[in-house]
């Protein structure tokens, strides 16, 4: 739903004390109104909440009216914390994926257990069955997926043009696109962590899923395989060879002074020959392209070009954008898991949001015949994609723990800097994941051949 929620400021060591805080606070007495559906989110802009509020809060006809409270992206966590902490909170709670806080809020007795609720309502057949494997945590379903998203690569096809290269899919044609790209004095993939250092995740994910392949990261997630294995130290220490070389936002200094701004800049105006981000990234690119932006730029997605020998060309890194659960300070689990369902399935009021807001949809299936005529064919393309995939990878903010996942953020940047070596922080990995795996915290994950 919300198209910003992996450039949410997660406070420093905010998740990995969380357990403790909130265990040692534990439930008191229920917190908010009695009479009213209360849910704080953090969208891009007044326009998104305003949006949100009529169409995904007023709009809903259930025992209870829904009060909508728009947040800060960089607070809501903490805010939500710090409530629940007191015993009270929203009704409905939002998190940035199941990464993030579900288990330690589920460990502390802050999430309801939705299982009778999937049952009733049948979301087993309603979501894709990752998403709602990704969402349990020992073995109950405690929160759902409000959004869903996958990497991509973006380019202006008016740039591929001037720099005579197709647009990759293979390593071989993504070596050949960036060294023809720097050779005329592009930026071959605009890119930069200055807004959000957890930008470094969405490369290390593509380094392992497109470079390691989905099969030995599925093999690491589930235990079989270590992350000290070859071919993820390959995979890393090939995407900091990338970096090196000036191929990920100029050079290795330019990377860490990039804003988010100046990327979709540089790619519309054609600095830059391509981008790879998130699906998110649909929402924040219109300012920049056509007419809004008072120019004839266009801009173009394409999967993630396989990176590493035996790796599908085609590999959907599947990802949770944000979660939501029920609030056990919350008098009425009946009525809030009932707003639960209308907000993640209601079929014509996510698919209105995803054409006119560009909200990121649910992982329930959509196809073509979903959309309106108004509909940008790119999104209609993207998710009638997404829903039949077969190949899958797993992003790290859905499917790894979260001590782990921020070891991946904070560390790599020592790698292409070269003060770590790729095995070395593969090392890293691995004692982190280890340990979280021993206490229980990996997301489960589906078989990357299997369907959404």
């Amino acid at each position: 739903m919300a198209g910003i929620t992996r450039r949410r400021f997660l406070g420093a060591g905010g998740a990995l004390g969380l357990t403790a805080a909130l265990a040692a606070c534990g439930s008191t007495a229920p917190g908010g109104a009695d009479d009213v559906l209360t849910i704080w989110n953090n969208l891009d802009n007044a326009q998104q909440n305003d949006y949100f509020r009529t169409h995904f809060a007023e709009a809903y006809r259930g025992r209870y009216p829904v009060r909508f409270t728009a947040k800060s992206g960089g607070t809501i966590d903490r805010l939500i914390q710090t409530a629940l902490a007191a015993g009270s909170g929203p009704s409905i709670i939002v998190t940035p994926g199941p990464s993030s806080f579900v288990s330690a809020y589920y460990s502390a007795g802050y999430l309801a257990d939705l299982g009778p609720y999937e049952r009733e309502y049948g979301w087993a057949d309603v979501f894709a069955p990752w998403a709602l494997a990704a969402s349990r945590v020992g073995g109950k379903l405690v929160t759902l997926p409000t959004s869903y998203e996958s990497m991509v690569l973006y380019t202006n096809p008016a740039t591929v043009d001037r720099i005579g290269r197709p647009v990759p899919s293979t390593r071989e044609e993504f070596e050949d696109f960036c060294t023809e790209a720097k050779g005329k004095g592009y930026v071959p993939v605009a890119a930069g962590n200055a807004d959000y250092k957890g930008a470094n995740e969405w490369f290390v994910g593509v380094a392992l899923n497109h470079g390691a392949g989905p099969e030995a990261v599925y093999s690491a997630l589930t235990g079989e395989t270590k992350w000290t294995d070859p071919v993820f130290v390959e995979a890393i220490d090939r995407l900091a060879s990338y970096f090196k070389k000036g191929w990920f936002g100029g050079d290795v200094g330019m990377y860490f002074t990039n804003s988010f701004p100046a990327i979709y800049q540089q790619l519309a105006s054609g600095k830059a020959a391509a981008m790879i981000s998130g699906t998110w990234e649909f929402a924040n690119l219109t300012p920049y392209f056509g007419a809004a932006a008072g120019n004839d730029a266009t801009w173009q997605w394409s999967t993630v070009p396989s990176l590493g020998e035996g790796v599908p060309k085609v590999v959907w890194d599947l990802a949770v954008g944000q979660s939501a659960g029920v609030n056990t300070n919350f008098r009425d689990t009946d009525a809030a898991a009932g707003y639960l369902n209308f907000l993640t399935t209601d079929r014509k009021t996510i698919v209105e949001g995803v054409e006119r807001m560009n909200f990121e949809p649910a992982p329930i299936r959509l196809g073509a015949g979903d959309f309106s005529q108004r509909a940008d064919p790119r999104i209609v393309d993207l998710y009638s994609r997404l829903s039949a995939a077969k190949s899958v990878g797993y992003t790290t903010w859905t499917f790894f723990p979260q001590r782990t996942e921020t070891y991946l953020i904070n560390y790599f940047e020592n790698v292409i800097t070269g003060r770590l070596s790729a095995r070395e922080y593969c090392e890293g990995i691995a004692s982190r994941f280890d340990t979280e795996r021993a206490e229980g915290r990996v997301p489960t994950a589906p078989k990357p051949g299997g369907e959404l």
